[in-house]
């Protein structure tokens, strides 16, 4: 198992809350991303200093 963050983001893209855990791959990883964004604005998954992805809200500076 590889640990991941999870970032949940605020429609100004701060973080709203984080999370850590253990998954066997990106794709579950991902998953659970999809799962806890529910009616927030977006969640990233990091593994390390690699953006594994973004569910949710388009990214824009």
């Amino acid at each position: 198992m590889k640990q991941y963050r999870l970032y949940v983001l605020n429609p100004e893209e701060r973080v709203a809350a984080t999370r850590e855990a253990p998954f066997p791959d990106d794709i579950t990883a991902l998953k659970e991303a999809t799962e806890m964004r529910a009616d927030q604005y977006a969640v990233e998954v990091w593994m390390g200093e690699r953006l594994v992805g973004r569910v949710g809200g388009e990214f824009s500076l």
